[in-house]
């Protein structure tokens, strides 16, 4: 059969002898775009299955293209179809059959594929008499460019072959270890670093003298080039051995992206754009999924590449946790999940290994049936896969809408009633973030212990594949239900079944279901109470009055039926907490609000408030009420009838002393009050005698029936103790009348023995204690306050704009201190358009800021220690040189900027003055100073605390003390869950207790039992155990030492700042290194290329760079079929081996019009040669293994997207 199209024979021009087939170009260029339009519809749920149809369509333009172009003919034609159909359709089945537990393997096999159909490409260009013929014709010319486009052509097929060999017997290994035939533990070989190197120098020398030898050289070139590839199978082999199985997501992705580049090479061997194209796609896919599976696995992708990833250094069996975990049952998970509002399901590999995802959806549609909001939290390592889970969620019917990546569901942990987590182990593992020394310290979790109860579903106790225990299970709030993940998840449905459906009938009292509050008996004092309808009707009675008028309003307790554990919400409250009325100027805050007097129920606390304490904060007494909250007049009442007192600021003497009152009550002709029950005391352990602890002087007693707990939000207890003079000078009259306020406190508390005081302004900074740090929660709102009062006060537009009036730049911030509330300032002035500025003397701060959109000014110092916090998070004192520095860099901004916020403060210490007089002396007429320190003292030298003024006629001054209580309904509600936080630490209603064995409750702890209890003494670990203590004091640390940092990770810190600090805020030298590097790229490829290559490379670094924008628009939830349908696109090496099954390049009409018998001249040898057997059955076995990537690839994909279903 004739070709359809005739192309030019150059008969003088031996790189490019047959001309571009422009049509066939044109066709390749068409099918590319496909190939654009196919990733970019993976960036979006909605859109995959069309992404998916658009690769099939490329593809198929691709092939059917070449299949009519000039160099397809004859035979070429059926060998085509008999080679690639039964493969093809094999494979179809196969994914079509495929289960979803084994889609790792799946793409694990089709990357082998890829590997493998470029290496046999390069063997078959080695092999083709043609290809020899068109060498020996080039050398015996012996022009310059024709030795280059060999060098050039040879590098690029051992290259192809080498990297192809690695991928496919890696992903082979890779299979057995995700299949188990090959054991997953990492195998590492013996004396690796020594014979290593001796591999690798072999293949160099294997590869070079096949090389050198030329084409087709047997034996002793076909000798090397085999020893080359068996050399590189090897390296691939030991590759994969040397990881273990937990970084099977890792190796996934680095094979897959070497089938990409193998694809490179190939088309770079046979100059084919489309292969090029594809190959740079698969290959930016596969580098940049390793790049998020390492950083979501703490891993570097350097130690990956170099084959040295399954050794990490360390000892993990030194990395113990101490602690009791407590084991529950699945009616008391039922009853936890019915009394949840919001629950989050975190399902690991073990989901997939018991086959639980099916039961995990029927457990998600009864829960959403029951009204609670349930989502899902995946890891990005979760699985053996990258988006493996989200998969096998969407088989089972999961809505993709409430699966949820880890950056997206983590800061709602906090607000979460509860976590179920399924088979996950080191990607919950709070020892990541906590323990500096662990083997996956540093590594990004999902932070589900900041939930109020995580449930977790494990087979059993072992530890993960990282090998580290994990501390998780020992938490307070931690329980666990052992066994397998699928049993137990249907025994929950089941018993879930049996409990009674929302709408119900049910044996409580109509007044029970709609408010379903239980109540205790309380008998306000005085005739006069009971008149008070309008905001005592919370007292509702269940049965009618007694003879005596005294109406006892007791809602009954509810058993619970066999097996059963009743809902929080339904059983009566054990104590009351009591809110009082704050009293203090400016204070408009109160410390609970109606939605969490609610959320108190799931504690079994109520609650009483004090008539109008919510008032100024915009909550009404009816709200309370509403709530199931009892509004009383006096604070007298509030402390006589609570067991917890909470107020945001502080208390007076004579609050402290109601507690005698009300604990030594005086007879009254009224009806005496019932007692408030008992608390319920936590169950003692039976410790033997030689593991009792000895006896302490500071131990307390048990939290007694009597005692009163009072809690403040900042009371502010480490300014007790009387200050120097030097301290005190500069502070407004308010704040140096409060340190003597906090020592008459103190002493009217010790003076009581029956108040235990805690203040919440004195938590320690750790990860535990973060659900409570009221500090955190009002700076937050400090900063975005302090931007507002900024705009208010600037009268300027924040922004950058164009009107027709003309052009205005944004106004230039700089934010000093970069703690909580100098981020929230950065992030909002950042999200109005602002050209915003940070600094903070901690260098750690400067990722914070940048990520917040800020711009951080940092100063280079000689001495390592300097601008490092200490080990509580804090500033610690500079040098005189860094003083000096940082006022000029001061001076320097403040000429240029438009506002300025300071932050800077230390806990019970004067604010540092940073600014200075002669720097506020610079800024510019109508700039704004906010200075959020002013309640210690201010940062800056004019700031005058509780006042605003404008300084000498041109700057404003803010030095309000009150930001955070101008927006009081916002801060009432942060502060009254960090009070909930609190009580449910405590142990709830049930367990609730002042426990000393606590190190937050001990460093929070300001007076018990007539003592002072602040500050809490220092915690001694024994020498020569770094990790004594329970799990909770490992857990607790907030940050590594200096000394335990890894001196690498810092000497590398200190190079990335080093080249990335800019010149005059110009150049860096990393800018400077980026010019001289293109430069030399230039100098070498213009020296030595061959004409027909630079065409090829531009075709190269543009396709990298549109597959790297690409893939990384691609959804998280869709990486897994990301990496099938690349597999696909890898298939494009078919093309490869459709050009080399015709016999001759090219067949004409009339050969004998091109190369007359009598006029061959040196075309002869390689334009009228045959391409051989071997080369033809090479190209065929390539063609039949890229089949099965392409058409399995799009079929397991188009399968896996068909199950993704948005919720109804």
């Amino acid at each position: 059969m004739a070709p359809v199209r005739q192309l030019r024979v150059n008969v003088t021009d031996y790189e490019n002898i047959i001309e571009p087939d422009v049509w066939l170009q044109v066709i390749y260029t068409s099918a590319a775009l496909f190939f654009v339009l196919s990733l970019r519809g993976l960036s979006r749920q909605e859109s995959a299955k069309m992404g998916n149809i658009y690769g099939v369509i490329g593809m198929l333009v691709a092939v059917i293209g070449t299949l009519v172009s000039p160099f397809v003919y004859d035979r070429a034609l059926w060998i085509f179809f008999v080679v690639c159909v039964p493969p093809a359709v094999i494979s179809v089945i196969a994914a079509m059959l495929v289960k979803m537990t084994s889609i790792p393997q799946l793409v694990g096999a089709l990357n082998a594929f890829g590997g493998l159909a470029a290496t046999l490409e390069s063997f078959a260009l080695y092999f083709s008499p043609y290809e020899v013929a068109k060498q020996e014709a080039m050398q015996s010319v012996a022009e310059t460019r024709y030795l280059q486009f060999q060098v050039y052509q040879t590098v690029f097929y051992l290259t192809g072959a080498s990297i192809g060999m690695i991928t496919f017997t890696g992903s082979l290994v890779a299979c057995g270890k995700l299949s188990g035939w090959v054991a997953s533990k990492p195998r590492v070989m013996p004396l690796r670093c020594l014979w290593m190197p001796v591999v690798l120098a072999l293949l160099l020398a294997a590869g070079a003298g096949a090389g050198v030898l030329g084409l087709d050289n047997i034996p002793v070139g076909a000798v090397c080039l085999s020893l080359c590839t068996f050399l590189s199978a090897l390296y691939g082999v030991c590759f994969v051995l040397a990881i273990g199985g937990a970084d099977m997501p890792v190796v996934i992705s680095v094979l897959n992206s070497g089938s990409g580049w193998a694809g490179v090479f190939a088309g770079l061997t046979l100059q084919n754009s489309i292969i090029i194209i594809a190959g740079a796609f698969v290959g930016a896919s596969g580098i940049i999924l390793s790049y998020v599976m390492c950083t979501a696995m703490n891993r570097s992708l350097c130690n990956v590449l170099l084959g040295g990833f399954g050794d990490t250094g360390q000892e993990t069996s030194e990395q113990a946790f101490a602690g009791e975990a407590k084991i529950a049952t699945t009616e008391q998970v039922c009853a936890y999940l019915l009394a949840s509002k919001s629950v989050v399901i975190v399902p690991g590999y073990g989901m997939a290994v018991s086959h639980a995802q099916f039961a995990v959806h029927e457990l998600t549609q009864q829960l959403r049936d029951r009204g609670a909001q349930v989502r899902f939290a995946i890891h990005p390592v979760a699985g053996r896969l990258p988006g493996h889970m989200n998969v096998l969620l969407a088989e089972a019917n999961v809505p993709y809408d409430i699966v949820l990546s880890m950056d997206e569901i983590n800061q709602d942990f906090p607000q979460t009633d509860a976590v179920i987590i399924i088979g996950a182990n080191d990607t919950v593992n709070p020892a990541a973030q906590n323990v500096p020394g662990c083997p996956i310290y540093g590594m990004p979790v999902l932070e589900v212990w900041k939930a109020k109860k995580v449930i977790v579903l494990k087979r059993s106790m072992r530890v993960g594949y990282a090998g580290v225990d994990n501390p998780l299970f020992f938490h307070s709030n931690c329980e666990m239900l052992l066994g397998d993940a699928k049993a137990s998840l249907q025994s929950l449905i089941a018993d879930m079944d049996k409990r009674e459906q929302p709408g119900k009938d049910s044996p409580l009292s109509s007044e029970t279901q709609t408010n379903k509050s239980a109540r205790i008996a309380v008998n306000l004092s005085g005739d006069e109470a009971r008149k008070q309808d309008g905001t005592r009707t919370g007292l509702l009675t269940d049965k009618p009055e007694t003879e005596g008028g005294n109406a006892e309003t007791t809602a009954p307790a509810v058993a619970p039926t066999a097996g059963t554990t009743p809902a929080a919400e339904t059983l009566p409250p054990l104590f009351f907490v009591g809110v009082l009325r704050e009293r203090r100027p400016l204070e408009r805050r109160v410390a609970m609000t109606p939605s969490v007097v609610k959320m108190l129920r799931d504690l079994q606390l109520g609650c009483i408030v004090e008539r109008h304490a919510g008032l100024l904060a915009g909550f009404l007494d009816e709200q309370f009420v509403e709530a199931g909250a009892f509004i009383v007049d006096t604070p007298e009442e509030v402390v006589r009838l609570s067991r917890v007192i909470v107020k945001v600021t502080t208390y007076d003497c004579a609050e402290i002393a109601l507690a005698r009152t009300a604990t030594n009550p005086q007879p009254s002709e009224s009806a005496a009050d019932p007692p408030l029950p008992s608390l319920v005391l936590p169950a003692k352990k039976e410790v033997s005698e030689r593991d009792r602890p000895a006896p302490k002087e500071d131990r307390e007693s048990p939290l007694r029936s009597s005692e009163k707990v009072f809690v403040a939000g900042f009371m502010g207890p480490n300014t007790a103790t009387a200050p120097r003079a030097s301290d005190t000078a500069g502070m407004s009259s308010e704040a140096v009348s409060e340190l003597s306020q906090v020592d008459e406190l103190l002493r009217a508390a010790v003076a009581a023995p029956d108040v235990t005081l805690i203040s919440l302004d004195v938590l320690p900074r750790v990860t535990v204690a973060q659900k409570m740090d009221v500090l955190s929660s009002t700076a937050k709102l400090a900063g975005y306050r302090a931007v507002v009062e900024a705009i208010w006060h600037c009268g300027r537009l924040m922004g950058p704009e164009i009107t027709p009036a003309g052009k205005y730049p944004p106004a230039k911030v700089l934010v000093v201190g970069a703690g909580v509330a100098g981020l929230q300032a950065i992030g909002d002035a950042h999200r109005l358009g602002a050209d915003v500025r940070g600094f903070d003397v901690r260098l750690e701060c400067k990722e914070q800021v940048e990520s917040m959109g800020g711009r951080f000014l940092a100063m280079t110092f000689a001495d390592e220690d300097e601008g490092h916090a200490t080990a509580g998070g804090y500033a610690k004192p500079m040098s005189e040189a860094f003083i000096r520095k940082e006022m000029e860099l001061f001076a320097e901004q403040c000429r240029e900027i438009d506002i300025l916020i300071t932050t800077a403060s230390l806990p019970g210490r004067r604010a540092p003055k940073l600014i200075k007089k002669e720097h506020v002396d610079t800024m510019k007429a109508g700039s704004v100073i906010i200075d959020l320190a002013a309640p210690t003292g201010g940062n800056v030298e004019v700031t005058r605390p509780g006042e605003t003024f404008v300084y000498n006629g041109k700057v404003t001054v803010v030095g309000w003390t009150d930001l955070p209580s101008r927006m009081a309904p916002q801060a009432s509600e942060m502060f009254a869950r960090n009070i909930f936080n609190l009580l449910e630490h405590m142990g709830g209603g049930r367990a609730f207790a002042v426990n000393f064995d606590d190190d937050i409750i001990r460093a929070i702890t300001v007076a018990r039992n007539g003592k002072q209890t602040y500050p809490p003494p220092r915690k001694e670990t024994e020498p020569g155990n770094p990790n004594a203590g329970s799990a909770g004091a490992l857990l607790t640390r907030s940050a590594p030492d200096r000394t335990q940092e890894n001196p690498t990770k810092t000497r590398w810190l200190r190079v990335q700042r080093s080249l990335s600090g800019r010149w005059r805020g110009i150049v860096a030298p990393l800018d400077v290194l980026t010019i001289l590097g293109i430069a030399a790229f230039t100098a070498l490829f213009a020296a030595t290329a061959p004409p027909s290559f630079p065409p090829l490379l531009f075709i190269f670094f543009l396709a990298c760079y549109v597959g790297y924008l690409l893939v990384w628009n691609v959804a998280p939830a869709l990486h897994t079929p990301l990496m099938s349908v690349t597999n696909a696109i890898s298939g494009t090496v078919l093309v490869g081996g459709m050009l080399g099954i015709s016999a001759r390049a090219y067949e004409t009409f009339d050969k004998e019009a091109i190369c007359p018998h009598t006029h061959l001249g040196p075309l002869q040898p390689f334009y009228c040669h045959s391409r051989g057997t071997a080369a033809i059955v090479l190209n065929a076995v390539a063609i039949a293994v890229a089949s099965m990537n392409v058409f399995g690839g799009f079929a397991v994909t188009q399968r896996m997207l068909n199950m993704f279903k948005k919720s109804k």
